[in-house]
């Protein structure tokens, strides 16, 4: 977890990088859509997200944005509950192990590559001009490669949430088995890149943050369901 002090491109408070140790689990292959989202809406009466009759936002098949993480928490205790499993946001270990598909010390989920390479691209991001990977916002959920665990949009298209709470000291005190990171804090952890941003975002080690109350038009989430022993 982390990335190693030379990584082009790298943060400070993405190190020191070191190993963890997860239970496993299962994460959903796709960022959550709003076909989903959705169902969760009717079925409730949660109020809808701001972008959610936005036309450039708002395909079923395009992941939901503008949830709050106080809204992906509510969404995964729907889903458990109408489901029988229990569903939660990943933790950030679990995110990154995710994102990696099994690879080691290599910035991108598919490896070493950048995520645009001659005219074909991996993810979407914000190459500059942001249509030139195709899409000006977000593009529908499975429209670029998957890593090698079949995940699709783990680098780009939306910032997704994580169960932990953010802080700049990443990992010098955090535990090596299924870390959650510290107990209190202000701002709650996105991984991931989103279609807003830069090539450097999309890497498997870059954090971001957000208070849980934020909103935008980048923002979207997955869930983990924990495997029982």
């Amino acid at each position: 977890m982390g990335s190693p002090a030379a990584e082009a491109g790298r943060y400070w408070h993405e190190g020191p990088q070191h190993r963890v140790q997860l239970s496993p689990f299962y994460i959903t292959e796709k960022e959550i859509t709003n076909a989903q989202y959705g169902q969760f809406l009717a079925a409730t009466g949660h109020p809808a997200p701001p972008y959610w009759k936005d036309r450039t936002l708002n395909n079923p098949s395009q992941p939901v944005v503008g949830v709050t993480w106080h809204d992906a928490m509510a969404f995964a205790a729907w889903l458990s509950q109408i489901s029988g499993h229990r569903y939660r946001l990943p933790t950030e270990a679990e995110w990154e192990a995710a994102a990696r598909g099994g690879l080691v010390a290599q910035p991108f989920p598919w490896g070493s590559s950048p995520p645009e390479q001659d005219g074909r691209y991996l993810a979407n991001f914000n190459p500059n001009p942001y249509d030139g990977d195709g899409f000006r916002y977000t593009a529908p959920v499975g429209s670029f490669p998957p890593n090698a665990y079949g995940l699709f949009d783990m680098a780009g298209n939306v910032a997704e949430w994580c169960g932990d709470w953010y802080e700049a000291e990443a990992y010098s005190k955090r535990r090596r088995f299924n870390p959650t990171g510290p107990a209190i804090g202000t701002e709650r952890v996105l991984r991931g890149g989103s279609w807003f941003s830069r090539a450097r975002e999309l890497r498997c080690a870059a954090r971001q943050s957000a208070p849980p109350d934020r909103t935008d038009g980048f923002i979207g989430f997955r869930l983990v369901r924990p495997i029982s022993p």
